[in-house]
């Protein structure tokens, strides 16, 4: 009996759980589901906004003293429980790693074998559950006991606090703050174009680095070293990948980055596929700027973790701005540098031509 209350319990608390962190990061949602490749990609905005909401409703129609309808909702929620298990088990068959957002901007968001086990345990609650509504069990308490289920639900609770804090206890001194982790993605290019950064202290504290010996892939074949490609010009990278979800709302931007970017610094889309492997809509805006990153070393090297990520390198061999990742911030800082580079525009304008003597 308490392993069959026990299961819609820790049910619902997830679903809670979910549905209210959803609420709030419906864009991560919805290019979550691009990442997972879900089909009727034109109604994914329109399921980000529903689904937080649908779960939050489910887990609380799941409790109304009633055996059809708590055996109805049981099974709506087994079924959504089994659908989440075969999206993250086919999310594990893709060449690269999938971020899924399934708990909104909580928890770890990278598909991976432990997301996997999390699923098929909530399948296997969401299946007790169904017994245990079909049974009458959960009416029987409701109605009868209510107070027994009050203490259960009670005893799960410090149960899941007590884990939470010992499986997160570890001293926060030994992780690196937000801010000391991303004092590569804030600085300003001595020369035309600047970094993303909000604060002084982040931008006093950025040390400019020498570009580091790595390589990436032409369109012909052809392998090129990150200190040839700046010989010249500076040059910003942009490291994306097909299929993810903040990647594809970076690459929607090129075309606009490439017109007003490209007549002060080079601007290359990089990519983990080789460039004769993308598919045309990636081409259709980048043009000739892709360049394939073989197994993720430039990335790598230059400090990039994930996809998309983006670096400005200088023309004087130093790095002149980040390395940022995530979707948002990649967007912060091509946007910074953009805006610098038209305040540099017009203080030229602005100033007078000097006279010949």
């Amino acid at each position: 009996m308490i392993v069959l209350l026990a299961a819609p319990l820790l049910l619902t608390l997830t679903l809670l759980v979910s549905g209210l962190a959803k609420l709030g990061a419906r864009q991560g949602t919805e290019e979550a589901m691009t990442s997972l490749r879900l089909p009727l990609r034109g109604l994914h905005r329109t399921v980000a906004t529903v689904l937080p909401v649908t779960e939050i409703v489910l887990a609380l129609v799941l409790w109304v003293p009633s055996v059809p309808v708590q055996t109805a909702v049981a099974v709506v929620i087994a079924l959504l429980m089994i659908a989440y298990l075969g999206i993250i088990t086919r999310a594990l068959t893709f060449e690269e790693p999938v971020e899924c957002s399934c708990f909104g901007t909580l928890a770890s968001p990278t598909v991976s074998r432990l997301t996997l086990g999390r699923n098929l345990l909530l399948t296997g609650l969401s299946l007790l559950s169904v017994v245990a509504a079909a049974g009458g069990s959960m009416t029987t308490v409701l109605v009868q006991a209510p107070l027994s289920l009050i203490g259960l639900g009670i005893t799960v609770l410090l149960t899941i606090a007590l884990t939470i804090l010992t499986v997160g206890s570890t001293d926060p001194a030994a992780r690196p703050s937000p801010a000391a982790a991303g004092a590569g993605s804030s600085s300003a290019d001595s020369g035309a174009a600047g970094a993303h950064g909000a604060e002084d202290e982040e931008l006093l504290d950025y040390e400019r680095a020498a570009t580091p010996a790595a390589v990436l892939q032409k369109p012909d074949g052809r392998l090129i070293t990150l200190s040839q490609l700046t010989a010249q010009r500076a040059a910003l990278l942009v490291f994306t990948s097909e299929g993810c979800g903040p990647c594809e709302r970076v690459l929607d931007r090129a075309p606009e980055w490439i017109a007003s970017l490209s007549p002060s610094l080079q601007v290359r889309f990089v990519f983990s596929r080789p460039v004769d492997q993308l598919r045309e809509r990636t081409l259709q805006r980048v043009g000739e700027l892709a360049m394939h990153d073989l197994q993720f070393t430039a990335r790598s090297t230059l400090g990039g973790r994930t996809a998309p990520s983006a670096v400005l390198l200088g023309a004087d061999g130093l790095l002149a701005g980040g390395p940022v990742d995530g979707g948002s911030t990649v967007i912060e800082f091509v946007e910074e540098i953009r805006t610098q580079l038209r305040d540099a525009q017009d203080q030229d304008q602005d100033q007078p031509p000097s006279s010949a003597p």
